[in-house]
């Protein structure tokens, strides 16, 4: 072998080289990349799972103050009827006079 041969062979080798450690640097970018995504969607689940569970729960505590108020709006429509029917009685024992 010629020395212009063997250089062209070390000429050869050092871009092989070059390539090789550019490889290696893109694939450590991507699979930090990679990580970092499947963090991030890891995260973003579990989030999505706690927004969940209070979404939930405000729901089930607006339900049950829906049902106070149905139930204190029936006393009080119970109240007013009772109201009603005792102003009617006290009409008709003093004559229709309202006193």
């Amino acid at each position: 072998m010629t020395e212009a041969q063997i250089q062209d062979i070390y000429t050869r080798l050092d871009s092989l080289t070059t390539e090789v450690n550019s490889l290696k640097t893109q694939i450590g970018v991507v699979g930090t990349t990679q990580y970092a995504v499947v963090q991030i969607l890891d995260r973003l689940e579990r989030l999505e799972a706690t927004a969940n569970n209070n979404f939930n729960q405000i729901t089930n505590r607006f339900d049950r103050q829906d049902e106070r108020f149905n139930s204190v709006d029936n006393r009080l429509d119970s109240l007013s009827s009772d109201v009603a029917q005792i102003l009617r009685i006290l009409r008709d024992r003093n004559g229709g006079s309202g006193l």
